[in-house]
């Protein structure tokens, strides 16, 4: 029942809309829906002005119910009456592990209005009180004051006194902040500026990843309309980078087609992640096609590189095709070694045998391949080494092949 009515409650248009058309068939019957969520809220309106009673029926529904029961009443309650329902939440707090994520809710909406108020409130809890709940001071100001909270923020080092956060709290405002920027206000421009004067790069990392997500979310048509809201201020490689990977988690094909109409704000990085998700997703043809519409070569040897290495496992004669079609001798021994790492070193066969079909025995960059290789695996399996030495397959050079020799000698058990 309390669902149901919650449903009506929150609906009011709908249910406007339904009691119009409803009315032309049964006068009688038309404003009934309407009516009983009136009442509903109106008595729940009323029991919100006593704090005790309203707390004490938020704790006896269950987690969801008594958050949509404090969800539909926030907005009706002044400052006042939020900063009692506030202060009797936090009394219940050993009674009711909800009672300090209700708390918290209602400490947002104080925010939000007053924020020097949540401040204050804030400041009379225990440490372990404020730790939990000044994200919900730093979102509700946020959406009342971005520049404001982000000040505040910056400048808000609390130590387990109380007296000031710690570095990790402070990363951890900046997160609910940025959440609420481009989550709420959907405020781009600010975004770009708050990254700009971020001195911790991490953090400015998370963010970043943070503000794509947010991008990526509210829909592909509306991408670059943000990214241009964010130029005037933080804008680079990364940003572009972050919303490509993301985006083509959720589309690789036309997270692939709009990298390739903006690839001069992309970096190698950026179109990697476009290819990880074709190659493993999307079909050889996607992959393709991307890896040709591409204009730099850097970029392309990225592409290539990337596919080489998540086919070399299970198709090595693919994976030696994508190889191959990477244009710079370096990058191309690059990629070799990132799929040989990919292979791994449970199978010295497979290992071996990868280098084969990528290179023709007398391809003079098939050498550092190969030593390398040898070299790693004397470490794992100095038999399977030395068999291989002996079969001739390596086709090294003496010195080479005696530096093996050396070091496997010196692996070997003495006396």
């Amino acid at each position: 029942m309390m669902e149901e009515i919650w449903r009506r409650a929150a609906e009011p248009e709908r249910l406007v809309a339904e009691s119009q058309s409803v009315s032309e068939q049964s006068p009688a019957v038309s404003s009934e829906p309407k009516e009983q969520a009136r009442d509903w809220k109106s008595q729940l309106q009323r029991t919100a002005e006593d704090e005790i009673s309203f707390t004490e029926q938020l704790l006896a529904e269950g987690e969801r119910e008594g958050g949509l029961l404090l969800a539909v009443t926030l907005g009706d309650l002044d400052v006042d009456r939020l900063e009692a329902h506030f202060v009797e939440l936090m009394a219940r707090d050993l009674e009711d592990y909800r009672a300090l994520e209700f708390a918290g809710r209602i400490l947002e909406e104080i925010a939000r209005r007053e924020p020097e108020l949540g401040v204050a409130l804030l400041s009379a809890l225990s440490p372990a009180e404020k730790e939990r709940l000044v994200p919900s001071v730093a979102k509700g100001w946020t959406l009342r004051d971005p520049a404001g909270a982000f000040d505040w923020i910056g400048s808000a080092w609390i130590e387990a006194d109380g007296d000031y956060i710690d570095r990790a709290l402070q990363n951890d405002l900046y997160v609910n902040a940025m959440d609420a920027l481009v989550g709420g206000l959907r405020d781009y421009g600010l975004a770009a500026e708050t990254l700009l004067t971020l001195k911790d790069p991490e953090l400015k990392k998370e963010l970043t990843e943070l503000v794509a997500h947010r991008i990526v979310r509210d829909g592909p048509e509306n991408a670059l309309d943000r990214l241009v809201e964010m130029e005037t201020a933080y804008f680079d490689t990364s940003v572009m980078d972050e919303v490509a990977e993301q985006w083509a988690a959720r589309d690789g094909v036309g997270a692939a087609a709009w990298v390739l109409e903006n690839e001069s704000e992309m970096s190698s990085s950026g179109v990697r992640s476009i290819a990880k998700q074709l190659t493993l997703g999307a079909g050889e043809e996607s992959l393709a096609e991307f890896h040709r519409g591409l204009a730099t070569i850097g970029k392309r040897d990225a592409v290539a590189a990337e596919a080489a290495r998540l086919k070399a496992r299970r198709e090595p004669y693919v994976s030696a095709d994508w190889v191959s079609a990477i244009e710079r001798p370096e990058a191309r021994r690059a990629a070799v070694f990132d799929a040989l790492y990919e292979i791994g070193y449970e199978d010295f066969t497979a290992s071996v045998n990868y280098i084969d079909i990528v290179y023709e025995s007398d391809d003079v960059e098939r050498v550092p391949v190969v030593y390398s290789t040898l070299k790693d695996w004397v470490s794992v399996d100095l038999d399977a080494v030395a068999g291989y030495l002996g079969s001739g397959r390596a086709n090294l050079s003496a010195a080479l092949s005696e530096e093996l020799l050396l070091e496997m000698e010196a692996r070997l058990p003495q006396g």
